[in-house]
């Protein structure tokens, strides 16, 4: 099938290559160097499900001449690498449909310096416009929030909390997961230290990689109680 005609995108080469440059210093969310592109897609793509699958979802938000009329319909077609685009097979990122706008790369290769390069083009019947993303798989963990929260009180100035890995997290007992707690009076504006008697508490829980790579989780869903007395 041949394929439709593709619009320039100037400064791509050497954007590509700033961005890759970049990518090897440091656990950053790499996907947010390579905006600056004036592709009108924004791709973001994150490792919720590390090893296990990197999930990747875009958008047209950027009104540009290269931008798709509205009332066109749009695919996309999306692919990805390992190692700079002549470099490596293209393997498709798994698409529900072509009108989704979000793909999974699956089994990721772990501990890997070269970058994976998505490559998320969108086609209507004007043309074409790509966006390449490069990135580390363990820069962009983030872990779903923990799940199954749950609060009660101890005598004492205790509460006991407990909670659950999220249930997206494949492996927790392989790649486990350290936990951040943070507590308020309920209706209070500002998160504190210390219990007082008879007060209720809201408590949230929120998961990062234990070695420290991409960005902690979401705060989880609140768990309230009410502390005892002395």
């Amino acid at each position: 099938m041949g394929s439709p005609a593709t619009r320039p995108i100037p400064a791509m080469t050497w954007r590509l290559a700033l961005a890759l440059s970049w990518a090897s210093c440091g656990h950053q969310r790499v996907w947010t160097k390579v905006e600056e592109s004036p592709s009108p897609l924004s791709v973001q793509c994150w490792s919720v499900r590390y090893p296990k699958a990197v999930d990747c979802s875009w958008t047209i938000n950027k009104v540009t001449e290269m931008t798709p009329e509205p009332d066109l319909q749009t695919s996309f077609i999306a692919t990805y690498r390992l190692g700079m685009i002549t470099q490596g097979e293209a393997h498709p990122c798994l698409q529900p449909s072509p009108e989704a706008q979000s793909c999974v790369i699956p089994n990721i290769q772990m501990f890997s310096m070269i970058p994976y390069i998505l490559n998320i083009t969108a086609v209507t019947q004007q043309g074409a416009t790509s966006k390449l993303v490069p990135f580390i798989a363990e820069h962009i963990i983030k872990p779903d929030p923990p799940q199954s929260m749950s609060v009660s009180p101890l005598p004492g100035k205790q509460l006991r909390v407990q909670w659950e890995p999220p249930h997206s997290w494949p492996f927790p007992g392989y790649f486990p997961l350290k936990y951040l707690l943070r507590y308020r009076r309920q209706g209070a504006a500002r998160f504190q230290q210390g219990l007082r008697p008879g007060t209720r508490y809201q408590v949230q829980v929120a998961a990062a990689d234990f070695m420290d790579y991409g960005e902690r989780s979401a705060w989880s869903t609140a768990g309230a109680t009410t502390r005892g007395g002395q």
